[in-house]
């Protein structure tokens, strides 16, 4: 199951069914592969780094792990980081990646395309991408980008905005309903039932 990277913080870590600290940031590889481990706040005792080896369970609610980890000064190493196609052309920034939270693998990069894409479209869920790290820049190859390009956009299909795809407040998609047919609120079915 993927997990978001930002996800992660904030979160309890537990050792030994007592709470070591709070997650503050997860660590990423410079080859943006997989996930290194994380930085946590361990109060009086100071940040810790907790390395993935010692990581047993990413949860929804608190983070398992089986070693206290080193007490270290925190180094940041930010995530965000220029995207470019293979032609050269700027396309955003990474702004965030998804981890498979049994082997700590990076499956996508989250990728801002500027405030109004962002905003109006949403942001590129990428799963195909390669890190230089000689310039620090990540590479997509824009043939394999094209083809999908708002699909991995908001985790949504290409449906996503459009008439036909638009979710009622039921959660079902208007088209899901068989023969096109349109639900009936229950206040108003029981009215014309009883009236």
């Amino acid at each position: 199951m993927e997990k978001n990277l930002r996800s992660l913080n904030g979160l309890p870590v537990v050792l030994s069914g007592r709470k070591l600290g709070r997650v503050v940031q997860a660590s990423v590889s410079e080859d943006f592969m997989q996930m290194e481990g994380i930085w946590v706040d361990a109060g009086l005792s100071g940040t810790r780094f907790i390395p993935s080896e010692a990581i047993q369970v990413l949860g929804e609610v608190s983070v398992t792990v089986d070693s206290p980890g080193k007490r270290l000064r925190m180094r940041e190493r930010p995530l965000f980081r220029r995207v470019v196609t293979t032609d050269g052309a700027r396309l955003g920034a990474v702004v965030g990646a998804t981890v498979d939270d049994m082997s700590f693998q990076i499956c996508s990069l989250i990728v801002s395309t500027g405030l109004f894409d962002d905003l109006f479209r949403g942001r590129l869920k990428i799963r195909r991408f390669q890190a230089s790290l000689a310039d620090g820049e990540v590479i997509v190859d824009t043939k394999i980008r094209e083809g999908d390009f708002y699909e991995g956009r908001n985790d949504q299909g290409t449906d996503y905005g459009r008439a036909g795809g638009q979710r009622g407040g039921d959660g079902l998609r208007h088209h899901e309903l068989e023969d096109g047919a349109q639900m009936v609120p229950a206040g108003a079915a029981n009215k014309q039932q009883n009236g």
